[in-house]
């Protein structure tokens, strides 16, 4: 009895493809004996181009089938199958068959009566010569391996044979194992029902096999197996299609015994998996990760109805398939070697940095000498002090203990969220964990190379010349603010002028990569903590990215989520609070600062540029630093406008925005005064809107001197030595003086305090401090005394006054005077054990206020005067064990700061994860793959080489269709159009009439 093949043809809004398979199948040497043709429900021209074919029978369906359903409801129309030799072949919109496809393999069945299942050779669609699937398996813990796909077909593979399973589309199957084995899984609706169907074939005493002469063009629409498409959500989907499918099959089958296991390690499986896609850099798999595991573990009665199909079926245990299954170390052989192939294709071309042969290396070696120069008065410091530095907490768990929401032991202690900063500090702290407070020393020691490095490698963002890379980083280091900041103690001011270069040099990438885009985010967020003034000028940049993303928006979307997750108890606690504005303050500790001209913000300049200083010190006249300043910073300006006027202006259009939002930070945290120390106001610093300032000015001089190419190294030249002019003072601020910084002793509480410390670690120091107006500012220092990461913003810009603050200003008021009142009872309370007077400076009424004070504590009864110490005059109240330190109170943070730091963690956690360079995921290594022999076939069919050549007789030839046209005919009319690749559309001469011999560019 001859063969008997009922061909199934599914479709589902698939008129781009549909005409050429349906031609395709019209065209076979071997001609299926039934047609059957399914429409799922389309809604373009699908449903006519089936019913104009003229199959046998046409199946219109109203519900959006699945490829599987389909198959059924077209199956459910055929008899019965009444012997082994009537076959099924399973077609989808996309499956267009090579002539000899069925014939192939109907005689591939014929020869081969154990053979159940025969596929084709899957072909690319637009690139036919490229091998789409051939053959599928899986690894020994079930997941997916397609054998072949993505490769150039050469026959390399045509001895493949006998194998797991094959792929649905094109699929040749025996209409009688179809009907024994149920067909495909309900189950399993697009992926793998193909692997599954085939597995339970192998394990019911059956053969699959492949055959390599019959071929199946394949486009991947996504009835016929899983979308191909490299788009977000199309692509989202499928990942999570293939791990439901893989945790069905593993259900399925599993031994009755480990179901229970298995249930139970479906979500910490999905967890462990999602910080795995993180490092693949494939985030968007995540919620399909958890939404495959909850699928899998609540999945209804699917789970049992498949194990009672399967277990009817089996005849062969596991032993059977084990040879055809791909271990694992060859499934990790093959996509590293598919990574190598397609790192382009992932990353896309950068711009080569060479660090050692470009100048880098030379550059921070100079900037290093120049810092040396600049710190020789630190040169062997284990501490600093001055301005706003202060030691670390000793110990890394105290460090840590500052962060998120808790009790915050400052003063008198209070519960309050803690400033993102205290984050940073704790990670620069963690750096020098034999002693955190070093760290801070090796802040200002690698200041001058890191600033200089840092920007040198954003410059590569902007130009491959090395001069130039080097001219920003000079100029990036002999930046005012940046001086200014470490010449002042701003500890905070400083990381962000290390930290901005390396935010852009992240962000310009940001759109290519993930791990860059993850890199951005963690810069964004620590940026935004060490200067909370930037935020808004950051988040209009982000605004913009977003804007101008396109398709690459999700790389943009999270970049401000891990500095939201570190500032959210924050801000949550400056609502309740009602006070908004004090989320801009500066962390740390406070550091006065004068009201600036608007124009010295507009030359960069935070401060004083330290000019009228040395001039008066050493006696000469006739100089103003106010004229000749502007003057020697013109070159600069000039050189930055004037890139808005050559090519590449619209780059330097952004990178003036970028130093317009920064001038405009610095003008408004100009005119904020959010925070107090006694009577001297604090205002938010605009040294840092000045940092973003600079990098802009310093981006924009860089894309208008590449542009002057040959004649750029003078104007660059002229614009640094000038700005080294201007700044000559801030460099040697340490050598003459000037500078607040010096070297530290570690301690901000006299020795005999600090010994008892380590007895009582909460021990309570009162600081009386005069004031320049002749009040009297009172303080509370636990411990060994303030460090820096428990600074809050919360404590500094509080202007109201608690109960127990009133009552510290009373007691503080009643010691300094002689009003004969007992404070003992409220200095027992406070916990107070010490007293500490501090020296008043130069001020006469700050003066008069310190002795009046110290007159009366020395007539204090219950005050024991201990003497002179470097922190000023010191009395110990009563003996050791008279006053208790007052304790932290228990889980200070409570619920909301555990789920605050979780927040925290999980955000920036993930942030860290992406933004390790381990590499891109099989799913991005392989659509990389794809995408690119797809962009490589249209390529080849726009530039085919096209060329008309003179023959024997008046004739010309077209490569593309290989017909001979007789000269003087119309070519555009008479050339034959391939519809499928548009290879051979239109040759015309070149003066438009008829061609006697034209030949393409590309042919040459």
């Amino acid at each position: 009895m001859q063969p008997r093949v009922t061909a199934i043809l599914v479709a589902r809004n698939g008129a781009k493809h549909l005409e050429r398979t349906l031609k395709a199948l019209s065209l076979q040497t071997r001609k299926p004996d039934i047609v059957i043709t399914v429409d799922c429900g389309s809604s373009d021209a699908t449903a006519q181009l089936l019913a104009e074919f003229g199959p046998t029978q046409f199946i219109a369906a109203d519900a959006d089938l699945h490829f599987g359903q389909a198959i059924a409801a077209a199956v459910r129309v055929t008899p019965p199958p009444t012997h082994d030799r009537e076959l099924l072949w399973l077609l989808a919109q996309d499956s267009a068959p090579d002539p000899t496809a069925l014939e192939v393999l109907v005689d591939a069945l014929e020869i081969a009566p154990s053979v159940a299942v025969a596929g084709p050779k899957a072909m690319e669609w637009i690139a036919g010569e490229y091998i789409h699937n051939f053959g599928e398996s899986m690894t020994p813990t079930g997941t997916t391996v397609s054998l072949v796909e993505s490769e150039l077909d050469q026959g390399q593979h045509d001895g493949l044979s006998d194998v797991l399973a094959v792929s649905a589309g094109g699929l040749l199957v025996r209409h009688m194992v179809w009907e024994q084995l149920g067909g495909f899984d309900p189950a399993l609706p697009t992926v793998d029902d193909s692997l599954d169907f085939c597995v339970r074939v192998r394990l019911a005493g059956y053969r699959v096999s492949v055959v390599p002469a019959a071929r199946v063009a394949s486009a991947g629409d996504g009835v016929a197996g899983p979308n191909q498409s490299s788009r977000g959500r199309l692509r989202r989907r499928r990942v999570r299609a293939e791990r439901s499918a893989q945790l069905h099959r593993r259900l399925v089958y599993a031994p009755a015994w480990t179901l229970v296991f298995h249930w139970l390690s479906l979500l910490p499986l999905a967890f462990l998996r999602s910080i795995g896609q993180l490092l693949r850099k494939e985030p968007g798999a995540i919620v399909g990760e958890f939404a495959a595991a909850f699928g899998a573990a609540f999945n209804g009665m699917r789970v049992g109805n498949a194990r009672r199909s399967f277990a009817k079926t089996r005849t062969l245990g596991w032993d059977a398939i084990a040879t055809l299954r791909v271990p694992s170390a060859e499934v990790r052989r093959r996509h590293a070697l598919k990574r190598e192939a397609s790192l382009f294709g992932l990353h896309g071309e950068r711009p080569e940095i060479r660090f050692f042969s470009g100048g880098g290396a030379w550059t921070m070696l100079a900037a290093a000498v120049v810092g040396i120069i600049m710190m020789v008065p630190l040169l062997g410091a284990d501490t600093l002090t001055g301005g706003g530095l202060l030691p670390l907490s000793p110990s890394l768990p105290e460090l840590w203990a500052s962060v998120g929401y808790g009790w915050r032991d400052l003063g008198l202690g209070f519960v309050g969220a803690a400033d993102p900063f205290a984050a940073v500090v704790a990670v620069l702290g963690s750096i020098a964990f034999w002693s955190p407070s070093f760290a801070l020393v090796l802040v200002y020691a690698l200041a001058f190379p890191l600033a200089a490095i840092g920007a040198w490698m954003a410059a590569t963002r902007l130009t491959d010349r090395g001069s130039l890379r080097a001219l920003a980083a000079a100029l990036w280091v002999l930046a005012p603010t940046f001086l200014i900041a470490l010449a002042t103690g701003r500890p905070a001011a400083i990381l962000v002028h290390l930290l901005l270069p390396w935010l852009f040099f992240a962000w310009f990438a940001a759109a290519r990569t993930w791990s860059a885009s993850a890199s951005a985010a963690l810069l964004f967020a620590a940026v935004a903590a060490c200067a909370p003034s930037l935020a808004p000028a950051l988040l209009v940049g982000w605004l913009f990215s977003v804007a101008l993303a396109g398709r690459r928006v999700m790389r943009f979307i999270g970049i401000p989520m891990p500095a939201l997750a570190l500032a959210l108890p924050l801000i949550l606690d400056r609502g309740l609070r009602g006070d908004w504005l004090t989320l801009v303050a500066d962390p740390g500790l406070p550091v006065p600062s004068g009201h600036a001209p608007t124009l010295q913000l507009l030359l960069g300049l935070p401060g004083s540029d330290g000019w009228a200083a040395v001039l008066d010190r050493f006696g000469i006249v006739g100089f103003d630093p106010q004229l000749f300043v502007p003057i020697l910073l013109a070159p600069l300006a000039v050189l930055a406008l004037l890139a808005l006027l050559l090519p590449g202006a619209r780059l330097a259009s952004g990178a003036w925005l970028v130093a317009l939002l920064g001038l405009g930070t610095a003008l408004v945290a100009n005119q904020l005064v959010l925070a107090a120390i006694g009577a001297e106001p604090v205002r938010v610093w605009s040294g840092a809107g000045l940092s973003l300032y600079w990098l802009g000015l310093i981006g924009a001089l860089i894309i208008g001197l590449r542009s002057l190419r040959r004649f750029a190294s003078m104007p660059g030249v002229v614009a640094a030595l000038a700005l080294a002019v201007v700044v000559l003072p801030l460099i040697g601020s340490l050598h003459v003086g000037s500078a607040v910084v010096r070297e530290g002793t570690g301690q901000t509480q006299p020795a005999f305090v600090a010994a008892e410390a380590q007895i009582d670690n909460r021990v309570g120091t009162l600081k009386l401090t005069p004031q320049v107006d002749g009040g009297l500012l009172a303080s509370i220092e636990r411990g060994v005394g303030a460090t820096l990461n428990q600074q809050s913003t919360l404590d500094s810009t509080d202007q109201t006054l608690s109960v127990r603050e009133k009552m510290l200003t009373e007691l503080a008021g009643n010691l300094a005077s002689r009003s004969g009142r007992d404070a003992s009872a409220d200095l027992a309370e406070l916990g107070i054990r010490f007293i500490v007077l501090q020296p008043a400076g130069s001020s006469i009424d700050a003066a008069d206020t310190a002795l009046r004070t110290e007159t009366a504590l020395d007539g204090n009864s219950a005050l024991a005067p201990v003497g002179d110490t470097e922190f000023g005059r010191l009395w110990q109240f009563g003996e050791t064990d008279t006053a208790a330190s007052t304790p932290i109170p228990a889980r200070a943070g409570g619920v909301f700061g555990f789920v605050t730091l979780l927040i925290a963690f999980a955000v920036v956690g993930s942030a860290v994860l992406l933004s390790l360079p381990i590499g891109a995921g099989r799913e991005a290594v392989r659509q990389a793959n794809r995408d690119a022999i797809r962009r490589a076939a249209r390529a080849d069919a726009k530039q085919k080489p096209k060329r008309v050549r003179r023959r024997k007789g008046p004739v010309a030839s077209d490569l593309n269709t290989d017909r001979d046209v007789p000269l003087g005919t119309d070519l555009e009319a008479d050339l034959a159009i391939d519809r499928e690749t548009g290879v051979g559309t239109k040759l015309e001469a070149p003066d438009g009439g008829t061609a006697d011999s034209v030949e393409d560019d590309n042919a040459r």
